[in-house]
C-alpha cells in the first residue's frame, strides 16, 4: 500500500505539517503576463525560507517520507498568503509530490483551503511537473477530471524536457502548458529550440491548450516567441518573484505599445 494512502486520514500528521507554514516557510509570487492585452493574468506561488533560503535549500531539509505532506502544506500556505495579499487572477500551485494514490486527498485539502479563503476555485491552476508520476493513461485522465470537478484547472509544467510525451499530453489535455526554460532560453538564436517550440505550439493548437513561456529574461526571446504565437509569459524580463505581497511588473513592460514592439 502507498505510504501516504496508509496515513491519509491521520489528522495529527497533516496538522503537524500544516503547522510548518507558520514556522519557517514563506511564499513568493511571480506574475504571469498576457502580452496581447498587457494584463497580469495571475501569479505562481513559490516556496521560500523566511530568512531568505531558496526553495532547494528548504526542500533539502525535508525527509523523503515527508515530501507529500510538505507539498500539501505549501499549497495550503500559498492559498492563505495569496488571499492575505489580495492577489487577483489565477493562482498557480505546484503539485510536485502528488500521485494517483494521493490526488483526491490533495484536491480535497486544497478545496477546503480555498473555501476558507476569499479565493474562487476557478482561480486555482494546479501545476503538474511530471505526467509520468500521475500513472497510466486512465489514471492520468482521471486526475484532470477530478481536478475539474473541484473547479480547478490543470497545467503541464516544464514541457519540452523530461519524459512527458505527446501521448500523455493528449490524454491529460491540460488547460495550460508551460514551455520549459531549457527550450525558451536564447530561442531566438537556436534553430533546434525553435523547431521544438514550434512543434509544441502546433500540438497546443490542436489540443486547445494555452501555452505559457517561462523563464523569459530577454526582449529578443519575447519577440521571437510572440511571433511564433505565444501570448502568455513568466520570467525575470517581466518581474521577479516577490514575497507575500502584490508583485509589481514594470509599467513600461506592460504598456501595449512596448509589448506590440516585441511582436514587431
Amino acid at each position: 500500500m502507498n505510504r501516504h494512502a496508509a496515513t491519509r486520514h491521520c489528522p495529527s500528521r497533516l496538522s503537524d505539517y500544516a503547522s510548518v507554514i507558520d514556522v519557517g516557510i514563506c511564499f513568493a509570487f511571480q506574475p504571469l503576463v498576457d502580452a496581447e492585452t498587457g494584463q497580469v493574468t495571475g501569479h505562481e506561488a513559490l516556496v521560500r525560507g523566511c530568512s531568505g533560503e531558496s526553495a532547494l535549500q528548504i526542500i533539502a531539509g525535508v525527509l523523503p517520507e515527508n515530501l507529500f505532506y510538505f507539498d500539501q502544506a505549501c499549497r495550503l500556505g500559498a492559498i492563505r498568503d495569496a488571499d492575505r495579499a489580495g492577489l487577483e487572477g489565477d493562482l498557480h500551485l505546484n503539485c510536485t509530490e502528488v500521485d494517483p494514490d494521493t490526488i483526491e486527498l490533495a484536491l480535497a485539502s486544497t478545496a477546503e483551503a480555498v473555501a476558507a479563503s476569499g479565493l474562487s476555485p476557478h482561480q486555482i491552476v494546479l501545476e503538474f511537473s511530471s505526467l509520468q508520476r500521475l500513472g497510466d493513461p486512465r489514471q492520468l485522465a482521471a486526475v484532470r477530471a477530478q481536478s475539474n470537478r473541484h473547479g480547478f484547472r490543470v497545467l503541464a509544467d516544464n514541457y519540452g524536457t523530461g519524459e512527458a510525451g505527446l501521448k500523455r499530453l493528449a490524454v491529460f489535455r491540460p488547460e495550460m502548458l508551460k514551455l520549459d526554460r531549457e527550450v525558451v532560453s536564447n530561442v531566438h538564436q537556436s534553430p533546434r529550440r525553435q523547431a521544438m517550440v514550434l512543434g509544441i505550439l502546433a500540438t497546443c493548437r490542436v489540443l486547445g491548450i494555452t501555452p505559457i513561456a517561462t523563464g523569459v529574461e530577454q526582449e529578443e526571446e519575447v519577440s521571437w516567441l510572440r511571433q511564433a504565437g505565444v501570448e502568455r509569459f513568466q520570467g525575470y524580463f517581466f518581474a521577479r518573484p516577490k514575497r507575500s505581497e502584490q508583485p509589481q511588473v514594470a509599467p513600461e513592460l506592460l504598456a501595449h505599445e512596448a509589448l506590440s514592439a516585441c511582436a514587431a
